[in-house]
């Protein structure tokens, strides 16, 4: 009796322990449920994980043509103009690029009148930026001459197409030729700017 009570109790024993084991191996989780588990979360293909910035971008070339120019990129919003990229000069260099008259705008080029306040007449702005320091008055006509000139090139230029081919005039207040007394350089009405074609007096 004592020998059935013992098999009965070990029977007993051995029937819990398997009720508190689990059904499968530790580890044999079901192929679905890990697959599942271990699929990260990934946005849409067409979902960039960065939102762009507001606004388009444009470039500002600063320098001559003799010296070579340094690219500045422009943030803008709303349609791309001549006076817009002009007035990005002048926010990027210090120099005033005050204009007498909107850019003019045709299928001979484009035509620029600074007016007689601006950086071209009245000289740089005192102090000047280190980055764009000008140590004479020639220099800083040709730059701020060839920086417009180049910019707006390229700015108005179609893919493919070729930024010399469009033409940059400059004239003053009146329709008057442009001229620098100070300087003794003229540029005369009836040909496209190029610096290297002004009048020396």
């Amino acid at each position: 009796m004592k020998r059935l009570t013992i098999c009965l109790a070990a029977v007993f024993c051995v029937a819990l322990a398997g009720c508190g084991a689990p059904d499968e191996p530790a580890g044999s989780v079901p192929v679905e449920s890990s697959a599942a588990a271990a699929a990260p979360t990934v946005p849409a293909v067409d979902s960039p994980a960065v939102s762009p910035a507001d606004g388009q971008a444009a470039t500002l070339y600063i320098g001559t043509k003799a010296a070579g120019f340094v690219e500045y990129p422009l943030v803008y919003e709303g349609a791309l103009t001549a006076d817009l990229l002009i007035q990005g000069i002048s926010d990027l260099t210090g120099w005033n690029l005050t204009l007498s008259e909107p850019v003019i705008s045709g299928k001979g080029g484009m035509s620029v009148c600074l007016s007689s306040e601006s950086a071209l007449f009245a000289g740089p702005p005192d102090p000047q930026k280190d980055e764009f320091h000008m140590y004479s008055g020639e220099q800083l006509a040709e730059t701020v001459l060839d920086s417009i000139q180049k910019t707006l090139q390229m700015g108005f230029t179609g893919e493919g197409g070729d930024p010399d081919a469009l033409d940059i005039w400059y004239y003053m207040e009146g329709e008057q030729p442009l001229n620098l007394p100070e300087l003794g350089l003229s540029w005369p009405l009836d040909q496209p700017y190029q610096w290297e074609s002004a009048n020396r007096q």
